[in-house]
């Protein structure tokens, strides 16, 4: 009721680049759709896109009113829940985004947090370490859960975990009964290791590089933690994660974790980001302290 029709029509046109597509996710006819655009481009004197065979290009006035708009709807989420705790209720809506090594500290923290609060509700979405930034930044996502953020001002770091690297490998793995591992050692076993497009793959590139010289060979580079986990499981070879990334199978007794006995290699760490000199809503700012408060109680160092 707040925010008009036409303005959440454009909002949606502008994410799907069709009015067809904003037409599906919104439940209505496109032509509906299409009244209001055009209701909205008559009101402000000004062509908002251009429609185009393949959709709905935003113009530069388009870009300027996109930015107010979705401004203004995290304003109003974030008053509505301000209002909703001046009256005693906790509910609303936070949307997360997460890399897929935080998935399983996510949703146990979520779990907890949804006794606590069960009104709140989540959006939640899996992204790589700098998918997460460029989200959080873009307004897309209230709070973020990233491996290595850049040291960014614009970005606020609100908790931080350190963790050890090593290699992850089956209970009968002949490695299994070591208390670490180094480098060196690393290179005589077939490896599964990081694709590029996930943040440790630098840290394993770095600190082999200083190590051991030149790049690792690996038999398998995967994309998915989930994916190294499994071949690692299966004996395929020996993965490269930290023990953050195998929780409950390293508790369950299917992998054995070997931190790095090497000096000098580069920590991994796990942040809960937020844009800084944004408002976040009550609903965020809660999710925010338990998350903290979780990784607290997860005995590691915490920044």
């Amino acid at each position: 009721m707040l925010l008009g029709r036409a303005a959440l029509y454009f909002d949606e046109v502008a994410r799907r680049g069709a009015l067809r597509r904003a037409a599906d996710v919104l439940h209505i006819a496109p032509s509906a759709v299409d009244r209001q655009i055009i209701q909205l481009e008559e009101e402000l004197g000004t062509q908002l896109f251009e429609r185009t065979p393949t959709g709905m290009k935003m113009t530069a006035a388009g870009e300027l009113l996109i930015d107010g708009v979705r401004r203004w709807r995290r304003d109003l989420q974030r008053i509505r829940s301000e209002i909703d705790n001046l009256v005693g209720l906790r509910r609303g809506s936070v949307a997360m985004g997460l890399v897929e090594g935080a998935t399983e500290f996510t949703a146990l923290a979520i779990a907890m947090f949804q006794r606590r609060y069960p009104a709140i509700q989540f959006r939640m979405e899996v992204f790589g370490a700098q998918g997460v930034i460029d989200n959080v930044l873009s307004g897309d996502i209230d709070v973020g859960i990233t491996f290595n953020p850049p040291d960014n001002p614009t970005i606020r770091l609100d908790r931080t975990m350190i963790y050890r690297l090593g290699v992850i490998v089956p209970p009968a793995h002949e490695l299994a009964g070591r208390q670490e591992i180094s480098l060196s050692e690393c290179a005589s076993y077939p490896l599964i290791i990081p694709s590029d497009n996930l943040s440790l793959r630098r840290v394993l590139d770095t600190a082999w590089g200083r190590h051991v010289g030149g790049s690792p060979r690996a038999i398998v580079e995967a994309n998915s933690i989930g994916l190294i986990k499994s071949l690692t499981i299966r004996g395929v070879g020996v993965g490269w994660l930290t023990a953050f990334d195998a929780i409950s199978e390293i508790e369950a007794g299917a992998l054995v974790f070997l931190p790095l006995s090497d000096e000098r290699v580069d920590l991994s760490t796990l942040s809960i980001v937020s844009a800084a000199g944004r408002t976040l809503s009550v609903p965020a700012s809660l999710l925010i302290q338990h998350l903290s408060q979780t990784m607290d109680e997860h005995g590691v160092p915490v920044i």
